[in-house]
Parts: C-alpha cells; sequence; structure tokens
C-alpha cells in the first residue's frame, strides 16, 4: 500500500497485508494536512534522500549496501528481474521466464531499454555481463555466488537468453535481482568505481563517496519517468547528523532513525515516521577462525546466546517493534521459519555453566567491531549486551571504525578480523533462504566462520528441485546453526523512517532507497 496523507492522523500501513502486520508504522503522524488544517507540506525540485552509510563506490558488479551504494546503483541500471516493495520477485529487463528442467532457464528480455547516452541495451550486452561475472579472474564481487550455480548464459535470439546451471536453482530469478547491466564499451574504458552508464531511470551526475551523490534523469530511459528530475543523495553517517537534517528540513526522507529519536516527529506538521520491522537479521557475527580464539568452542558460543538479553533491549531502546529471532535467521513474514526451533532465553546461570565448562569460569575478553553509525540503535545495543556479558564473567570492548574499513575488515585474514560483527544482512526478497544464509557459509567473502556441516546442508538446500525437498534441507541448516550457535542471535532488523508528507512513498523494508520509486503528493 502506498504511503500517502489522508485527512486524518493514523498509522502509516504498509505492504501486503503478511508484511503490514509487522512493518507498521506505530509512530506515524499520518495527517495529509498540516495540524491545525494548513496544506500538505511541499517538496522542491530536488528530491533530497539521506544514506546512513559512506558510499563505498558506484561499481554495478560489486553489490553495494542499501543504505549507500545500493540504492545509488539501484537507480541508475537494470537488472533482468527487481524485487518490489511487497518483495517479491518482479519482470524488469526480462519480462517472463520459464525452466525448462532444473538446469536450463530462459528468460526473454525487454527490447525497448537504452543506456543514457542513447545507445541500445542488447541481448549481447546481458551476455557480455554474465561473462564477466563468470570469470573468476575478474574484481566483481556479484559474480562469486553466481559461480556457485551458473555455468553460462547465451544468447537465442534478440529478445531471449537461456541460462545453463551446474545446480539447480529453484529461485534463479529473485537471485538476479541485483546482477546489474553495464554498458560493455564503457565498462572497459571507464572505472565503473566512481563513474556509470546504465539504463535505469536515472544517471550519475557527481559522486562524493564521504558526502553524497547527485543524479538527474536519463533522457532515453524506457519506463514510466520519475516525478523528480533532480536527486541528491547526502551521506548523514550519524544518528546525530540524521536528526539535525530533519530537524533543519533539510531532508525529504532519511531511513535508520534510533526509535526513540522517532518521538521528536511524532505530531510534526512536515513529516510521518515509520516504524515496523524489516526483513534482514541483526546478528553478532562470529569469528570462530581466529587462531586460538575461545570461540571455537560452541559451547562458548552458546554460553554467549544464553547470555544476552533480547527482550530487554528490544523493549528498552527499540519501541517494542520487532521480537526476538525464533534461535535462527529466518523469521516471518519474509521466510518460513523452522518451527522447532526457538530463541535462547536469557538464562545467565546456563551460560556460566556452559563457560566453566569450557575452561572459562575466570571469564574471558572479546571485542565487538561496530560501523559508525550506520545501524539502528547499535551503539547502545552493544553497550547493553556488553552490561550482560559482563555478569557472566566476559568483558566485551566495543569498537568502531567508518563503514568502508569496517567492511574491508571482513574481507581479511581470519587473525586480523575482530571477534564479532554487529551486522545484519539476509535475503532481499520473500522466501530468500538462500540471501539469508550466505553470510553464515564457511565460503562467504566475509565469513570468519567454521561451520562444514551447515555448508553442506545449504549447499543441498539450494541445490533442491523440490519445494519439499529444500524445506526439509531447510530446517535441517537451521537446527544445525542453533545448536552449533554460529551466530549470536538477536532480532530482525528495525525498519524505520522520517518521509515528508510532500512525498508518496511504499516504504521497502529491506531499505533500499531508489529515487524513482519516490514521487510527489498528487493535489
Amino acid at each position: 500500500m502506498t504511503h500517502r496523507p489522508s485527512a486524518r492522523r493514523g498509522p502509516v500501513r504498509l505492504l501486503t497485508a503478511a508484511v503490514a502486520a509487522v512493518l507498521l508504522a506505530v509512530l506515524a503522524a499520518c495527517g495529509g494536512a498540516a495540524a491545525g488544517g494548513g496544506e500538505t507540506p511541499q517538496v522542491g525540485d530536488v528530491l533530497r534522500l539521506g544514506l546512513s552509510r559512506q558510499i563505498t563506490g558506484v561499481n554495478p558488479h560489486k553489490g553495494g549496501s542499501p543504505d549507500s551504494s545500493g540504492s545509488i546503483v539501484g537507480s541508475i541500471y537494470e537488472s533482468l528481474t527487481q524485487i518490489g516493495p511487497d518483495l517479491t520477485v518482479q519482470p524488469s529487463l526480462a519480462t517472463a521466464w520459464t525452466s525448462t528442467d532444473p538446469l536450463h532457464w530462459r528468460f526473454t528480455i525487454r527490447t525497448d531499454s537504452t543506456f543514457s547516452d542513447g545507445s541500445p541495451l542488447t541481448a549481447d550486452d546481458v551476455v557480455w555481463n554474465f561473462q564477466q561475472l563468470l570469470d573468476p579472474d575478474y574484481k566483481g564481487t556479484a559474480g562469486a555466488p553466481l559461480r556457485k550455480y551458473l555455468t553460462s548464459v547465451t544468447k537465442v535470439d534478440d529478445s531471449t537468453l537461456a541460462f545453463t546451471l551446474s545446480q539447480p536453482a529453484l529461485d534463479l530469478p529473485g537471485r538476479l535481482w541485483s546482477i546489474y547491466i553495464a554498458q560493455p564499451a564503457f565498462a572497459q574504458s571507464h572505472n565503473l568505481d566512481n563513474e556509470a552508464l546504465g539504463s535505469g531511470p536515472y544517471k550519475l551526475d557527481t559522486l562524493d563517496q564521504e558526502n553524497g551523490a547527485t543524479l538527474s534523469l536519463n533522457p532515453h530511459y524506457a519506463g514510466p519517468k520519475p516525478q523528480f528530475a533532480q536527486v541528491r543523495y547526502t551521506v548523514l553517517a550519524s544518528e546525530a547528523q540524521r536528526v539535525a537534517a530533519l530537524r533543519a528540513g533539510e531532508q525529504d526522507l532519511i531511513l535508520n532513525l534510533d526509535p526513540l529519536d522517532l518521538a521528536q516527529f511524532r505530531d510534526s506538521d512536515t513529516y510521518d515516521t515509520v516504524l515496523g520491522v524489516g526483513n534482514q537479521p541483526l546478528t553478532l557475527a562470529i569469528n570462530e577462525r581466529k587462531t586460538g580464539t575461545p570461540l571455537a568452542d560452541p559451547r562458548v558460543r552458546q554460553a554467549l546466546n544464553y547470555a544476552t538479553d533480547k527482550d530487554t533491549i528490544i523493549k528498552s531502546l527499540l519501541q517494542g517493534a520487532v521480537t526476538p529471532l525464533p534461535g535462527q535467521v529466518i523469521y516471518d513474514p519474509f521466510q518460513q521459519p523452522d518451527p522447532a526451533v526457538s530463541a535462547y532465553p536469557y538464562d545467565p546461570e546456563k551460560a556460566r555453566q556452559l563457560l566453566a565448562e569450557a575452561g572459562h569460569a575466570d571469564g574471558l575478553t572479546l571485542t565487538v567491531l561496530l560501523s559508525s553509525g550506520t545501524y539502528v540503535s547499535q551503539d547502545a545495543a552493544t553497550q547493553a549486551i556488553a552490561a550482560q556479558w559482563a555478569k557472566v564473567g566476559v568483558t566485551l570492548k566495543i569498537e568502531q571504525q567508518p563503514f568502508p574499513a569496517w567492511l574491508q575488515s571482513q574481507y581479511g585474514p581470519d587473525d586480523q578480523a575482530a571477534d564479532f560483527y554487529y551486522i545484519m544482512w539476509g535475503g532481499a526478497f520473500r522466501g530468500d533462504v538462500t540471501g539469508n544464509f550466505g553470510p553464515f557459509r564457511s565460503d562467504h567473502i566475509q565469513s570468519h566462520l567454521d561451520a562444514p556441516e551447515f555448508d553442506a546442508l545449504t549447499t543441498r538446500a539450494q541445490n533442491a528441485t523440490t519445494e519439499a525437498e529444500k524445506t526439509d534441507l531447510v530446517n535441517q541448516a537451521v537446527q544445525n546453526a542453533h545448536d552449533e550457535a554460529h551466530a549470536i542471535f538477536l532480532y530482525p532488523s528495525p525498519f524505520t523512517g522520517v518521509v515528508s508528507k510532500g512525498l508518496q512513498w511504499t516504504p521497502k523494508p529491506n531499505r533500499y532507497l531508489y529515487a524513482q520509486g519516490v514521487g510527489r503528493v498528487q493535489p
């Protein structure tokens, strides 16, 4: 359901009924008219969108956080499929797809798409992009997952592509949502990290990775024309910056506000607020492979799960918007969790017992690394966790780095990585257990886990040929990850935002803030 002002105050309700049940704005000032009966606030000629993370580049073949690069890239480029506000897989460059057998797919693609320099986007261009990503020597990180199951992409004719897989993939269309198509000649002669030429609704005008980017309309875009001719993304990498920008009226839409700060805008004449459940789980990701680490022992990992009082954090910091993860990284309504697995209860006595059994009765010291200012309530939450763990003899040291350095540290050697990362990651579309499981595999680029059984089960689940087989293997994987405690399971990501009453916008719980998805309130 689209966000629109109405004649009365009430909560902003979002998306399909299943998602709306949890993604519900409980701190909304949603009156279409300003308090006292005034007119709906107007937005200017430039759409002003706030990002909570420093931009790491705009290379379409390197992915990107929804809170920074990913939102910009998705406004400039197109992919074969896209994820709708209700998190279903929808057509984009591809208009239809079919699986002829478990290892062969056909995609019908549009022939009217045009890059922003006026050149047509062809089937040959799509094939070239996939060839690059399937080359193990290519530096586009989006290719690594593809190479696990995709053998080749070939042109059948100008409107048909053939996909040949090495392993079945029931959800292949969903997995392709972020495989963006670059113009081959441009890609080979320019630096895609800082320059862009796509076929999406907007083109890149300026890029300052620390401060933001400006976009303008792609005059050759084949789809519906966005309502804003110009867009300014501004990096506001701290909570204080985000709140200050809103209070000064300098932004039209910002996500990732701490729930406690939303109260400042509850009765605003200018803004509505959104508080609900996002589709990605928040965990403390564990480094199990550092030399000599006590975290290699599952009893220590289990103990720390028992030592974490998630309910108190949720009640005190997150305004009760979410509930604890059910001992797994998939949860309703975005995926179907295993009902046989439940959350670790808060049990400090059990935690102390397990730590003593593991030889740490006298305590231990560990470090968590945070990405400065980018996750909702992360500073206060990790301080609360540190206080809780101190009660069982564990000292948790908290360190912070700017987002690019924090991300890079996860790509490095195990012995140089932190013991924990407070992190939110997971799938992008409904039912995307592949996306939610990926970061918890031993072979993920950001992982420091030693999880061979989980790896094997998730591989089999990803290669299943029936939904029933897939569900059974998913449940086995979930049970294994819970029992081995391959994460400190916290809670679903709170989905928060502040949006101008002059905007028409359908909130998207995966936090991708695409400029083309934001319009003006029509009189």
